[in-house]
């Protein structure tokens, strides 16, 4: 017997366009499913009728279910869609499960479905269509009765896993290190055919730098990820003033990291990272002429996601003496941030930085002058021992 009010369940099953889409509640009659129960099937609302569940005519399933479609129906093929292989399928899969013995038979007449059913009105094949809603139907009632996913589920997967609808998979930045291909370019048509050179791979993030930023606008990182959408892109905003504007119209134009100067007031990087917030995206504090990064950082209320530890072109030449911030930055965070560093790193280089506790590496000139950028994003990403190529998970969710 269930003993809360209600139990939810989801499942996803098949492939479009027969594709399986439930969503399900199950209850006490005497409770608010029950209620539920009552006034949907006593509305009347144009295409989207709900029916109950039946194995065959006059003999409904139990428990109590009824079918509720989430596509409007708009014609009499769109009804036998429904009223034929998606209203068995979702009766069946009840009926199944509690034969199964994942619902009790003694609570059947005490309980209450109600199924949010998905048709595509593309989908002709009724076979796939049962099939396909009778798995998903199943799978959610024991998703339901089981309260999958618990928390602890979710949070592990919240940062790993992709919509399947989405059509690309967002990266939080969870496994360093990466490869940050640094495009100040001020050229649109070189910077479209470096992008267009470099692996795939989850390990490389792609900045729009501050001079591109500036010729073509916020809005070149829009044109970015319309080349790559499965890879992080960071807008270099460089920002000193009007922080949570910058970074709403940063993340307006699609942007995964938004950078801002380590220069400006404190009021205004405290705006800036609560804005990136607010547009899911990371923020980083660019610390280039920033004589004590670690200062700064006591001084702010909300610590940024990434700190880039950079030095300027102009300066380059000199000793990488900043990256022995490195632990005192993560120690000042609770070690909740990453550090990027910047300005002159070289595959030789690549070891000493990561020993250093670097968890991004920004590289520019080295990759985007090369001849070949195919072959030296290649080399850095050797050399940083990261996989070049997506690795799917096979998810076994129950």
């Amino acid at each position: 017997m269930i003993d809360e009010d209600f139990l939810i369940g989801e499942a996803l099953v098949g492939e479009e366009p027969e594709i399986a889409h439930i969503d399900l509640i199950i209850g006490k009659k005497s409770g608010p499913v029950g209620g539920a129960f009552t006034n949907t099937i006593a509305q009347t609302r144009e295409g989207h009728t709900p029916i109950l569940g039946v194995i065959r005519p006059n003999l409904p399933v139990k428990p109590a279910t009824l079918i509720v479609p989430k596509v409007t129906i708009r014609s009499l093929e769109d009804a036998e869609r429904m009223f034929g292989p998606a209203q068995s399928a979702v009766s069946k899969a009840v009926a199944d499960v509690v034969e199964e013995g994942v619902i009790s038979k003694d609570s059947v007449e005490e309980l209450a479905v109600i199924v949010s059913v998905f048709i595509h009105p593309r989908g002709r094949d009724y076979q796939r269509i049962y099939r396909y809603n009778y798995a998903a139907t199943k799978l959610a009632l024991k998703r339901a009765m089981n309260k999958f996913p618990c928390i602890d589920k979710v949070l592990e997967e919240k940062d790993k896993s992709m919509h399947a609808m989405i059509g690309f998979r967002i990266n939080n930045l969870k496994k360093p290190p990466y490869l940050e291909v640094a495009l100040d370019i001020p050229d649109w048509r070189r910077v479209e055919g470096i992008i267009r050179s470099l692996p795939r791979s989850d390990a490389i993030i792609i900045e729009a730098g501050t001079p591109l930023i500036k010729r073509y606008g916020v809005e070149v990182v829009q044109k970015i990820h319309q080349l790559r959408p499965e890879t992080v892109v960071l807008a270099d905003l460089k920002t000193l003033d009007t922080g949570n504007l910058e970074a709403r119209m940063a993340g307006d134009a699609t942007a995964d990291v938004i950078g801002f100067s380590g220069l400006a007031p404190i009021k205004t990087m405290e705006r800036f990272i609560d804005e990136c917030k607010k547009v899911g995206a990371l923020s980083l504090m660019d610390t280039i002429n920033v004589q004590d990064p670690v200062a700064v950082l006591k001084k702010l209320k909300a610590k940024p996601d990434i700190i880039e530890l950079h030095r300027a072109i102009d300066a380059e030449q000199t000793e990488e003496s900043e990256w022995g911030y490195i632990d005192k930055i993560k120690k000042v965070c609770n070690n909740k941030v990453l550090v990027a560093v910047a300005g002159g790193i070289r595959v030789n280089k690549v070891k000493k930085a990561l020993k250093s506790g670097a968890d991004i590496l920004v590289v520019g000139r080295s990759i985007t002058c090369a001849k070949d950028v195919t072959g030296a994003a290649r080399a850095f990403l050797q050399e940083m021992g990261v996989e070049e190529v997506d690795q799917y998970r096979v998810m076994t969710d129950f």
